[in-house]
């Protein structure tokens, strides 16, 4: 996690996100969330496999942000993460963008 200024935390994830990664996504992004800035940008577009554990981690993220007046952000493009996403649907539905200049526009 950085803080590339006073209004967004990134957590750029890379490589795969499953069973024996989760815990570890989990403890960086979910432990980092009551010091982050009010924009949390989790960018994944380096991401390539990204299982139903990930999504349950960004959803357990963005509910913890909830509740500390955080928003959760995600840069998403790859396509096993999009995939998912859209077979989760409305029912996790994110504020996502598809790079990280678009996720950074207006959070100044």
């Amino acid at each position: 996690m950085t803080a590339p200024s006073d209004t967004v935390t990134l957590c750029a994830v890379a490589g795969e996100v499953d069973f024996y990664t989760a815990d570890q996504f989990r403890s960086q992004l979910i432990g980092s969330l009551n010091t982050a800035a009010p924009l949390v940008v989790v960018d994944l577009s380096q991401v390539t496999f990204f299982g139903i554990v990930g999504l349950h981690v960004l959803i357990e993220a963005r509910t913890w942000a909830e509740h500390t007046d955080r928003r959760v952000r995600l840069v998403t493009g790859p396509r096993c993460v999009d995939r998912l996403l859209a077979v989760a649907g409305d029912f996790v539905a994110f504020d996502t963008a598809a790079n990280l200049a678009e996720a950074l526009l207006g959070a100044a």
